[in-house]
């Protein structure tokens, strides 16, 4: 005669196995966590001075294209870097004159139009030059630009956009 006999619980080796996968999970998860944590602040900075760059630059370009070559001056405002300020004249949307101006002040990115108190543009920046690529050629004007963000435990993520060239159309 056969007899079924049933079987509750677990082995013991059974449950050391079990024990020791929740260990290595249990010291695996908080890097995990961790290491997730800085890859997203990682990329949300990267997005963000990606986004102020690129409309800066796309700003800065429009109106350089409209400026009169001859009206062009870069210096910087006191206590700033070296030509990270741009002046020129440029026709507005009503064909009259008018003077426009980019420069940095701090960790920001102002536009200035007729002379009045400029309007910050875009925040977080670190650098931006103006410079003449070509002495032959002063219609050609490059544009240099690093932007940079806090991520986590003290470190910066910067963003230096290649340097633009514009060309002065009048």
């Amino acid at each position: 005669m056969r007899t079924i006999s049933s079987k509750r619980g677990f082995t013991m080796i059974e449950m050391m196995v079990v024990v020791a996968i929740m260990g290595v999970v249990m010291i695996a998860a908080p890097k995990t966590f961790t290491k997730v944590f800085q890859f997203v602040q990682l990329m949300t900075a990267r997005v963000e001075i990606q986004k102020n760059a690129r409309g800066a630059l796309a700003n800065i370009n429009r109106d350089l294209r409209q400026a009169q070559a001859a009206s062009l001056v870069i210096d910087s405002v006191s206590g700033q870097p070296p030509h990270s300020r741009i002046t020129f004249i440029k026709y507005n949307s009503a064909g009259a004159l008018e003077t426009m101006s980019y420069y940095q002040q701090g960790t920001q990115l102002f536009q200035a139009r007729g002379g009045v108190s400029g309007k910050m543009i875009a925040n977080n920046l670190r650098y931006i030059a103006f410079t003449y690529p070509r002495t032959d050629d002063g219609t050609i004007l490059s544009i240099s630009l690093t932007f940079e963000k806090a991520t986590y435990e003290g470190g910066t993520k910067a963003l230096q956009m290649a340097v633009e060239k514009v060309r002065i159309m009048n």
